[in-house]
């Protein structure tokens, strides 16, 4: 959506901060982070190590790495964690989150794999990580000048795309597994593959809504972008056909029929729904458009 100077008064404006150039680095940390510290709470709610390292380097690398790359001075950025920042950001609470998250998983990988960690470790290193997993929700619908962000649904979203990412990537270390915790697994990634899709439409639902007696609401203009726009292939293809319909399709099949999911296309459910995830945080962050001053 292109705009022209003064135009920012009369119509909703489009945010390019934190999505277009070298924000697209925070779009892939967002995305990182929360699949990251997901598959860590899920890893550790199984006792699965391999899910647990795994989460953890999700994090640390992508996650973490691409938020000090959009920092723009990675080697000042761990200022932010001794600064007052963190008061008004969220982004500074988000990397000091992130970062005890990965201090205290990081040492209790270590003393479980070599040593003998203790329960207290792992319960606070699961605490910050689903602090790591909820704070880019409150970050964006912290901004009250973007309708389709300002909505107490966005951390319900997000927290519940972060587990659900977390429910896959466990799965796919534990493919191989006979044991019943697969199963369980599976049982609770089809919960929340329910819930995201209520939840998204839910969400889409409440913000067109929300501004329907404002011809020119910026919410109203994101959604009908999303849904019937320019990014309605991308919404309806990776995200509904996809991350959606395609898995839920699959999970009752071999539900109904008691039969087990097939490792191939456990594995292609699971990358569609990775995918899924990835385009509607693109589409959300894409059409974030700013409140005009004086809609008409």
């Amino acid at each position: 959506m292109q705009t022209r100077p003064y135009q920012w008064m009369y119509k909703p404006t489009p945010q390019t901060e934190w999505i277009r150039r070298q924000g697209m680095l925070l779009w892939l940390a967002f995305f990182f982070l929360e699949l990251g510290a997901g598959t860590f709470i899920v890893g550790s709610a199984f006792n699965n190590l391999q899910a647990m390292f795994t989460g953890w380097l999700i994090t640390a690398i992508g996650g973490g790495g691409c938020h000090l790359l959009y920092l723009g001075h990675p080697l000042r950025a761990w200022r932010v964690l001794f600064s007052s920042g963190w008061k008004t950001s969220w982004i500074s609470r988000g990397l000091i989150f992130t970062t005890v998250f990965l201090l205290l998983g990081g040492i209790h990988l270590i003393l479980a794999q070599w040593a003998t960690s203790s329960i207290a470790l792992l319960v606070i290193a699961d605490i910050f990580a689903f602090f790591a997993v909820i704070y880019v929700g409150f970050a964006m619908s912290y901004v009250s000048a973007i309708p389709l962000w300002n909505t107490a649904l966005l951390p319900v979203l997000y927290a519940i795309l972060g587990i659900w990412g977390g429910l896959g990537i466990t799965l796919m270390t534990m493919a191989n597994d006979a044991s019943a915790a697969v199963e369980t697994v599976e049982a609770w990634s089809r919960i929340f593959l329910v819930a995201f899709i209520f939840i998204v439409f839910i969400y889409f639902f409440t913000v067109r809504y929300q501004g329907a007696v404002a011809p020119s609401s910026a919410g109203k203009t994101a959604v009908r972008e999303i849904m019937a726009g320019k990014w309605a292939p991308l919404f309806w293809v990776l995200v509904v056909v996809l991350a959606m319909a395609l898995p839920l399709g699959l999970a009752l099949s071999t539900w109904m029929a008691s039969l087990a999911i097939p490792i191939a296309l456990l594995y292609i459910a699971i990358i569609f729904e990775l995918l899924g995830d990835l385009a509607l945080r693109y589409v959300i962050l894409r059409n974030g458009l700013y409140t005009p001053l004086l809609p008409l």
